[in-house]
């Protein structure tokens, strides 16, 4: 590792922006000086407005080298699926003295259902045609749901070697193992390399102490028996949603190199734009009132909103129409439609659904809603059936978050097949809380 490595803020896509910011505050202040003696417009003022965007942002260069400051000893890191929130309110925690309830911010968004779900199971569906994997880490997250630590914990630490070992050739918990990508973050040596070295450490004897960390060969081979508990599930999640970004850095590695040459001549201007759409998004999301639709949906249906989506989705998989499931199926991966076609039609081979009622539809933010259900089913065991929640997410064709659900459309989310199959019903779920 280079001097000029040695942080994350230092990575060229970084390192871009923090370069040009003493010039975005000279320029502000000579706008600032123009209009406080009467000499700038309209002109001036936009010049300050961008500068102040762009300023108010900055913050977040260094956030990641100050968080993996904090948190890497404790088992958490700093990837481009954390959320920045999470991040900053975990760090004024630790601020403020108490770092263990910094640490429970960052717990409580890891092992958030719909976290695991987006950045650790359907993220890396991409990466592999073992498609038993998806399976393997879907039981994972009903057994931490269920707070079933014992089982979930080794399951998830097999899922991610096994996952990591076909993106990287070989198992990263390998001696030596090459972990290192150009400008990624969770590549840097205070990421995911410094959490693999403290979770690989060796084990000589067999212990029942209380871990902290999900020590990978003390659990896998029996000898650390204290690893049953929240912290440490959550930190095996962190893991797995880590290999994910490691996954897909790696795989965009050579476009990065690419347009690194184009990085070097982008200007303050171009950047301070691309925060106003943000500043727009954002705006837009804090004005959003959640909405709901109550059944029987009869008629026409506004294809723009969501209960057009879980229709056309649970018609399609009701007729057998793969390619009407796989239209409106999550595919925040960009798979080619054919493919994802062929995957609905592997994941719901032996998982038929004879009818079903959607009873209500609730979209509860700007970019997701969830409908609940009656499903009744036909499985290799039997008739299958009850009450289930779906959920769905608007994204727009490049896979991104859509904040107007004009310029996205409302994909489904698959895990119903799988809640079906093993009869995980709304009643179910709400008995084991």
């Amino acid at each position: 590792m280079t001097k000029k490595d040695e942080r994350i803020i230092d990575l060229p896509s970084a390192r871009e922006l923090s370069t040009v910011l003493p010039a975005v505050r000279a320029v502000r202040g000579l706008a600032n000086l123009a209009l406080r003696t009467g000499l700038g417009g309209e002109k001036a003022r936009k010049i300050m407005d961008s500068a102040d965007q762009l300023l108010l942002q900055s913050d977040i260069l260094s956030l990641p080298d100050r968080f993996n400051a904090v948190f890497v000893e404790r088992g958490w890191i700093a990837t481009a699926s954390m959320s920045v929130d999470a991040m900053r309110t975990a760090l004024k925690k630790h601020e403020e003295g108490d770092t263990d309830a910094g640490e429970k911010v960052i717990l409580d968004w890891i092992l958030d259902p719909e976290t695991i779900n987006l950045f650790a199971i359907t993220r890396s569906k991409s990466f592999s045609d073992v498609h038993g994997r998806w399976h393997q880490l879907r039981e994972a997250l009903a057994l931490t749901e269920e707070g079933r630590y014992w089982s979930a914990v080794p399951l998830v630490l097999i899922a991610s070697d096994g996952f990591a070992s076909d993106v990287l050739g070989t198992s990263p918990f390998e001696k030596n193992a090459d972990l290192s990508l150009f400008d990624s973050m969770v590549a840097h040596p205070s990421s995911l390399p410094a959490a693999i070295a403290r979770i690989t450490k060796g084990v000589r004897k067999s212990s029942d102490d209380a871990l902290s960390l999900p020590l990978r060969h003390g659990i896998l081979h029996g000898r650390s028996l204290g690893y049953a508990n929240r912290a440490v599930c959550g930190k095996a999640w962190m893991l797995m949603i880590a290999l994910v970004d490691w996954a897909a850095d790696k795989r965009d590695e050579e476009a990065r190199l690419t347009k690194d040459e184009e990085r070097r001549s982008t200007n303050w201007g171009d950047i301070s734009s691309s925060l106003q759409k943000n500043r727009s998004d954002k705006a837009a999301i804090e004005a959003f009132v959640p909405r709901n639709w109550e059944g029987p949906f009869a008629g026409d249906l506004a294809e723009h909103e969501p209960p057009f989506a879980f229709h056309e989705f649970l018609t399609g998989w009701q007729t057998r129409n793969f390619g009407l499931m796989a239209m409106r199926a999550v595919n925040i991966t960009r798979q080619k439609h054919g493919h994802l076609a062929g995957r609905m039609r592997a994941d719901a081979e032996h998982m038929k659904l004879v009818e079903f009622e959607i009873l209500s539809v609730s979209q509860t933010t700007v970019a997701r809603a969830e409908a609940r259900v009656r499903m009744k089913g036909q499985s290799l065991k039997g008739d299958v059936g009850g009450d289930f929640m779906i959920l769905a997410f608007c994204h727009t064709a490049s896979g991104e978050i859509a904040i107007s659900t004009y310029e996205g459309i409302w994909q489904v989310q698959q895990g119903c097949i799988f809640d079906l199959m093993h009869e995980r019903t709304i009643e179910k779920r709400e008995a084991r809380m």
